[in-house]
Formats: C-alpha cells, structure tokens, sequence
C-alpha cells in the first residue's frame, strides 16, 4: 500500500539542502503546487515527487544546482527544448540560479504532465 508523506517530510527535504539551493527548492515547489492544486505532494526516492494518476514531476538536488524533472519528459512538448536527460536519467531541467526559473514556462509543463496521467 502506497503511503502518503506529509509535507513536513518535504519540509525536512527542503531544510536539509545547502543554502543556496532552499530558496531554489521553495520557487520550485511553489510553481509545482500553484501549477496545479490537486497532486499529491510525497517524497519517494529520496526526492520530493508530484503525483496525480501516476508519478507526474520531481525536483532533487544535483552537484550545481537542482534538477526539475518529468517522468514522462520525454512526451512533454518543451517548445523550449530546455529539458535534457543523460544516462538514462528522466528528463529535467537544470537549474543552477533563480534566472533559471521561468515560472510561466515550468507551469505549463506541469499542466501537460497531469494532462498526460489523465488520457
């Protein structure tokens, strides 16, 4: 049985990442729930993960930065091309600074996602 994660565990996940990464990480989940209202928000994978029909998105962090990832990336449009993937990692975007962001952009990508659960 799939357990749900209370959103202090993503709390937890959000406190424990360097500084300069929280703030990343709060943009992030912000778009993510804005985006949408109705996923579930859980960590798996020791990443803090969106669902709603199956496994939509993911933010997890990486060397440089974060990553902002799809798990059906490789169907989502991104007119964009800003999502890449590499040793078979699902695919993300990366995401090293606030300029990164581009709330409008990333919320649609979001709303494709969901839409890609439901059909």
């Amino acid at each position: 049985m799939r357990t749900k994660a209370t959103t202090n565990q993503v709390d937890e996940y959000i406190e424990k990442l360097s500084p300069e990464k929280v703030h990343l990480a709060q943009e992030i989940r912000r778009i993510i729930n804005e985006s949408v209202a109705h996923l579930e928000e859980c960590v798996r994978w020791d990443s803090p993960c969106y669902f709603f029909y199956g496994p939509v998105c993911y933010f997890s962090s990486s060397r440089s930065g974060l990553h902002f990832g799809f798990f059906r990336g490789k169907e989502l449009t991104d007119p964009a091309r800003r999502l890449v993937s590499r040793n078979g990692q699902p695919f993300h975007i990366k995401i090293r600074s606030l300029e990164d962001i581009d709330e409008a952009y990333f919320g649609e990508l979001v709303r494709e996602a969901v839409l890609l659960n439901q059909n």
